[in-house]
């Protein structure tokens, strides 16, 4: 059996990474119901907490200025769903665009992405 060298070891490494990095994102590609599906589910006038029960609890969430309410947000490897609750408690707005993480970034140069 031959013994991998430190040359082989700099070109096994980087191939190993990539093939894992491509890996993950072709699952995150093909998996169901992903951040992008169930925001589609949401729908104005649907109070926060229905809104949690379908994305789960936000990420970050701020204060909209002059008090009219809360912005909330949702982030996953592909996606980032911003949703704007008034003042009363209800979805004003949905908003999905690409998130910029890592994996889009780095699977955006191998495949075209959805966007």
């Amino acid at each position: 059996m031959p013994v991998l060298t430190r040359p082989r070891w700099l070109i096994a490494i980087p191939l190993v990474v990539l093939f894992l990095v491509f890996a993950v994102g072709l699952v995150l590609l093909v998996r169901g119901q992903g951040i992008k599906s169930r925001a589609a589910l949401i729908s104005i006038g649907m109070s926060r907490e229905q809104v949690e029960g379908i994305l789960g609890p936000p990420v970050l969430i701020l204060p909209r200025t002059a008090g009219r309410g809360t912005a909330l947000c949702w982030v996953d490897q592909l996606w980032q769903v911003d949703v704007l609750i008034d003042r009363d408690g209800r979805v004003e707005s949905v908003g999905c665009i690409p998130s910029d993480s890592l994996l889009r970034r780095t699977m955006g140069r191998v495949i075209a992405l959805p966007h």
